[in-house]
């Protein structure tokens, strides 16, 4: 990919990035108010303030994503999705598929783990109320795809080196940073995911192969934990 430096010090590039990953850090942070607000029915005009919220964050960090993804990028439209396309996002949902088993296995044999300390965080997020519940099904399917993409693909590996493999690399190792990790196999399923997400974006030239990679990996685990939930 063309690499394309807009001038911006690495100073202004960190605090960028930082400022960012701060919007998407904010969501679940809302939502843990939000269980603790349903307890009690006179808070019910607050509830409504913090959903509007909730989804106001996503919408700004996207919009503010976006436009530093096509500055820093130099896209300015979205390519074209061709057929060798599907190639890269099914080849690299297999490449996830393949590394968490993998990862996960050794998980279970080292510390007897059933499941990450972040899929434990969402699923205590979504037992707290109904609300909470869909919220988080919604847009950890529909947003967060889109939203940790364009900040972590997108963002994050037009601000920094000019290598393929450090970009990559870099992109891998803050994915998987900003994910709750008990254990250092739990810590590589998030770096894996992250490396291969990253290895999409930068080898198809295309965010939107990574963002369609994401939303069908989310969309698995959130199927798997809301029949869990329900049941």
């Amino acid at each position: 990919m063309q690499v394309v430096d807009r001038g911006l010090s690495w100073v202004w590039r960190v605090g960028l990035l930082i400022g960012l990953i701060i919007g998407i850090i904010l969501p679940p942070m809302l939502l843990r108010l939000l269980n603790e607000l349903s307890e009690n029915d006179g808070f019910i005009g607050w509830q409504i303030a913090l959903v509007v919220a909730y989804f106001a964050i996503f919408g700004i960090v996207i919009v503010a994503a976006g436009m530093a993804y096509r500055h820093y990028s130099g896209e300015v439209q979205l390519k074209k999705l061709q057929h060798q396309d599907i190639g890269y996002i099914f080849g690299g949902y297999l490449a996830i598929l393949i590394s968490e088993g993998l990862f996960q296995l050794i998980n279970h044999l080292m510390y007897q783990q059933s499941q990450t300390q972040n899929n434990a965080a969402i699923k205590s997020l979504m037992s707290g109320s109904p609300i909470s519940m869909w919220m988080m099904a919604i847009s950890a399917v529909f947003l967060t795809p889109i939203v940790e993409e364009l900040v972590f693909r997108g963002v994050l590996t037009n601000l920094f080196f000019k290598q393929e493999w450090l970009k990559i690399g870099l992109s891998g190792l803050v994915f998987g940073s900003l994910h709750s990790s008990s254990t250092l196999p739990s810590f590589m399923i998030y770096v894996a995911m992250g490396l291969i997400l990253a290895a999409v974006y930068r080898f198809s030239g295309k965010i939107q192969n990574s963002i369609i990679l994401h939303f069908l990996i989310n969309a698995g685990a959130m199927s798997i934990m809301l029949i869990s939930l329900l049941n």
